[in-house]
């Protein structure tokens, strides 16, 4: 047997990716400070630079710096504490981002929700997380109007959407919304940002120390069973990403813009969003409400030079008739991550970037919430088709048999496990779930378990070949979790079973919605019209996003030896379903 063989070390011990590191990378050492802390240190030499371009408000760090100030006195005064926890249901306006980062000075922690999410949802969010405080949009109030009575925050903060915007936008922008007056009956329980803010004058709000694992941010992701999770992020592991993103050796100018359009209230928009582009001074244009159809219009009015986007949105830019015949030579980075990309697209998109005078490919990355977004990077020429690039800086990536435990060698395919600072501190109240996803090796380490199958190859690049997990992941990189619907239709009288799978996106290369299987009590007479109902249900009930395509009656749903619903089956028999003819 050869020697060299018998004594090479495993891909988590040699490491082979680092030799890609730029050289400052192997001296400086990884951030122990809060996340805005390392804000800070990364700007005090650019306070002049802008920090936020709100569709052409622009905000400098030095006064970025000062709303932060200014929103952490304001919580203070209100009461929030050290510890203390306070809900979002919010997207990235400017005030949302002062809100995050003056709670993070207090030692306080946000629980993100998304506006979008059903009222059932957001009450269950809000009431899990034991917040005492609130922070609403006043587009989203509605919603958390419908559920104040079971919530019993003792204050929530209204942040009017528009408040930012230049004078004409936000004219234009009030107009359309004045049926929220309805909602907002300020009085001491529900406060407006602008009296929030002027309450604080006079107040110093405390800085707290520094605690590597404290909680600052609860972010939801889904799983195979159960209901989304909230995944805990600390300073450690949000600050681990944004430093492997500044010694990765990405290329960038003193004034360079990125274009946000992923939602803070996602891990990948709070930490590669928000906090990372801040971190590397760039000038963060925040997309509050992103319209896929209209990424190209974003780019052609702001010409960023950096962005990051899912597979499905960069094939909507590719077809964008606005920029069809720009050159876009201004974009250094295009970035995409959320998902898996298969090599036809990638190719496509790639001859169509060169087509554009984009001078780099796609840089394409994988993570997952539990990583704080981000576990591998390409960037610049750093790059390998197929491959979503090298672990990121601080990080070790490797292959393990998901039956043995045994970590696999080179070119090998098993589960992507993922270990190093950027890891979650755990779910949230979620013990079972922490210890199923969250393994002590034989090494010591405690590593992350993707759900995910793919190899590292003899360079270093990792290639993501599946998923392991039961998820269906939408062309818009939305994902649906099947027990939401599933819990919905149950409820129905008329259904013995239900199993939702995901058909292919019928309309676009990429993505897949969620399909219904029913399986009908006997006495059922016109099961057609039994489905209309509960699709109609469905669409009642459930976020936009989240519903079934389709409601689909069958005979028997199969069950596996263990008796559990055999979702595989029917995800094989069902997968490439013409579901246009039970369209209504």
């Amino acid at each position: 047997m050869n020697n060299d063989k018998m004594t090479r070390r495993s891909i988590s011990e040699e490491k082979i990716w680092s030799r890609y590191y730029p050289e400052a990378a192997k001296y400086e050492k990884a951030p122990k400070m809060k996340i805005l802390d390392y804000l800070k240190f990364n700007n005090k030499d650019k306070m002049h630079l802008t920090a936020l371009n709100y569709y052409g408000t622009k905000i400098t760090y030095k006064k970025l710096l000062q709303h932060i100030d200014e929103a952490a006195n304001a919580f203070h005064k209100l009461g929030v504490k050290e510890g203390d926890m306070v809900s979002f249901v919010a997207v990235a306006v400017p005030e949302c981002i002062y809100a995050v980062y003056a709670l993070n000075k207090l030692g306080a922690s946000c629980n993100m929700i998304d506006p979008r999410m059903d009222v059932e949802s957001i009450k269950r969010m809000i009431i899990e997380s034991d917040s005492r405080f609130l922070v609403s949009l006043d587009i989203s109030y509605p919603k958390v109007y419908k559920v104040k009575e079971d919530i019993e925050q003792e204050k929530t903060i209204i942040i009017p959407f528009a408040r930012s915007l230049p004078f004409i936008k936000r004219v234009v922008a009030n107009s359309s919304v004045s049926n929220l007056r309805t909602y907002l009956d300020y009085d001491n329980n529900l406060i407006k940002w602008d009296t929030f803010i002027a309450d604080g004058v006079g107040t110093k709000a405390p800085d707290a120390p520094y605690v590597g694992d404290r909680l600052v941010s609860i972010a939801y992701t889904g799983g195979t069973t159960g209901f989304p999770k909230g995944v805990m992020l600390t300073n450690d592991s949000i600050n681990a990403v944004a430093y492997s993103f500044k010694y990765a050796g990405l290329v960038q100018g003193k004034k360079d813009r990125f274009l946000g359009i992923i939602p803070i209230f996602s891990t990948y928009g709070f930490v590669c969003g928000m906090h990372m582009p801040l971190c590397l001074s760039l000038e963060l244009i925040p997309i509050p409400r992103f319209i896929p159809t209209e990424f190209g219009k974003l780019i052609k009015m702001f010409k960023p030079h950096h962005m990051i986007s899912t597979p499905a949105f960069v094939e909507l830019l590719m077809n964008s008739k606005e920029i069809r015949k720009m050159d876009l030579s201004f974009i250094t980075t295009l970035g995409s991550g959320g998902d898996t990309m298969n090599e036809g697209l990638e190719d496509k998109l790639n001859t169509w970037m060169k087509q554009h005078n984009i001078k780099y490919p796609l840089a394409q990355g994988y993570g997952m919430s539990e990583l704080s977004a981000a576990a591998t990077f390409s960037v610049n020429e750093l790059f390998k088709s197929g491959s979503v690039g090298i672990p990121s800086i601080g990080i070790t990536v490797s292959i393990f048999d998901p039956e043995t435990g045994e970590e696999k060698g080179y070119n090998e395919e098993g589960e992507i496990c993922v270990t190093g600072a950027s890891m979650m501190k755990g779910y949230f109240k979620r013990k079972e779930e922490t210890e199923n996803v969250m393994r002590k090796h034989a090494d010591g380490q405690v590593w992350i378990h993707s759900g995910d199958i793919g190899y590292i190859d003899e360079d270093g690049f990792l290639f993501v070949k599946g998923r392991i997990k039961r998820m269906i992941i939408r062309f818009d990189g939305h994902k649906v979790f099947p027990v939401n619907i599933e819990s919905v239709i149950v409820q129905e009288e008329t259904v013995k079973n239900c199993c939702v799978v995901g058909v292919n996106d019928r309309a676009r290369s990429q993505g897949q919605y969620p399909m219904a299987i029913v399986e009908l009590n006997e006495d059922v007479e016109n099961k057609e019209e039994v489905c209309k109902q509960i699709f109609d249900k469905c669409n009642e009930v459930l976020e936009e996003r989240g519903r079934p395509i389709c409601v689909v009656p069958i005979d028997q749903i199969p069950l596996t030896g263990q008796g559990k619903n055999d979702y595989k089956t029917l995800e094989k028999k069902f997968k490439k379903f013409d579901y246009t003819v039970y369209e209504k």
